[in-house]
């Protein structure tokens, strides 16, 4: 029993090793093939935004003097079609504010990677919010 055993966490190890340095993205593309997007469409992505990221932006702006009229997220997405990152720029929002849009859009899913030679890559999926506080 013990003999099977051992070569059986041996493989298990070795897989679990394997998948978790399959999502890492060592290596960012610009693939001129098939880009990055989300596989539902670009509909089904702005309802995503004024769904669950405008409220959070909505609230931001509550606390803060300055207006956001528009921000862009830069999206990491890995070979599994994972965002592993979000990089906010243009828009002077606070630490917590950043951090609340990076953890709904690091849970999102249904994203397709990137295709280079035939292979998903990683990518940067460029998500551009405008968005404007009327009074």
């Amino acid at each position: 029993m013990k003999t099977k055993l051992i070569p059986f966490l041996l493989f298990i190890t070795l897989n679990c090793t394997n998948c978790l340095a399959q999502s890492n993205c060592d290596t960012i593309y610009d693939s001129k093939e098939i880009k990055a997007h989300y596989k539902k469409g670009e509909r089904e992505l702005n309802k995503f935004v004024i769904k669950q990221l405008l409220p959070i932006i909505g609230q931001c702006q509550e606390k803060e003097t300055s207006i956001i009229s528009s921000l862009f997220m830069y999206l990491t997405i890995d070979s599994k079609g994972k965002i592993v990152d979000v990089r906010i720029t243009r828009a002077k929002l606070s630490e917590t504010c950043k951090a609340e849009l990076k953890k709904e859009l690091l849970t999102m899913k249904g994203w397709q990677p990137a295709i280079l030679n035939n292979q998903p890559v990683c990518s940067i999926y460029l998500l551009p919010i405008h968005c404007c506080k009327r009074e």
